[in-house]
């Protein structure tokens, strides 16, 4: 392990402390009317609350720096001792089935990463969410909400490609910290290499987490719901 039990010990101490129990609308309108602007229009909004709660908690440890770490590549969200980043991950999809993999840094960055400070770090929210309904009711009202389309809905609906279906609720279950080296960084997959965007340009490849095949070094399980204050 890299980093210090100390560090590792305020980490699981603070983050024991996460409300675990999320309701979309509810989050989303509390972000609208304390002017979070760069939250509430998120469609994926589960992945933002979580990073906003473990930012939250961990500023109390007094061990994180929350400024950009940029490396060339892409952000990690904090930096204690090593870069950290924070990734939310629902363990089935709309069709109920098991999903155990979750697409982490990019690549290239997280290499830099082990390479600077001899890990990368992950801390990942594990969970069940709940879905939109069949009416999409809930999609219906984040876009009144909103007001107008995104750029994303209205590249979307020019492709006619289908909506996602949304999340209403998320209850989170476990955070595993993981710590990620240069020997294990070779054992784990990829996502997105090979695709390319809108514009033609190749996309960077991310490294894939495989909740099945990675070594943690802890998980805060919680055993009962609490909901945000």
């Amino acid at each position: 392990m890299i980093i210090s039990k100390q560090l590792l010990n305020e980490i699981i101490t603070a983050l024991s402390k996460m409300p675990n129990k999320w309701d979309a609308r509810q989050v989303i309108q509390e972000w609208k009317n304390s002017g979070k602007e760069k939250y509430w229009r998120q469609m994926e909004w589960f992945g933002w609350r979580f990073q906003e709660l473990c930012e939250h908690y961990l500023k109390q440890t007094q061990m994180f720096d929350f400024t950009e770490q940029r490396y060339g590549y892409a952000d990690f969200d904090a930096f204690a001792e090593i870069p950290w980043d924070y990734k939310a991950h629902s363990r089935q999809n709309p069709r109920g089935q098991q999903t155990h993999k979750i697409p982490g840094t990019d690549r290239r960055a997280t290499l830099q990463a082990i390479k600077d400070y001899g890990a990368a770090g992950f801390i990942l929210g594990v969970g069940d969410a709940v879905f939109n309904d069949e009416n999409r009711s809930f999609q219906h009202w984040h876009q009144r909400l909103k007001g107008d389309l995104s750029e994303y809905e209205r590249e979307r609906r020019s492709r006619g490609a289908p909506s996602r279906v949304r999340k209403t609720a998320f209850t989170l279950q476990e955070i595993w910290i993981i710590e990620i080296d240069k020997k294990s960084c070779k054992n784990l997959g990829s996502f997105m290499e090979g695709f390319r965007n809108r514009d033609g340009n190749p996309r960077k490849a991310k490294v894939m987490l495989d909740l099945n095949n990675i070594e943690l070094i802890y998980k805060i399980e919680f055993s009962c719901t609490s909901e945000t204050p």
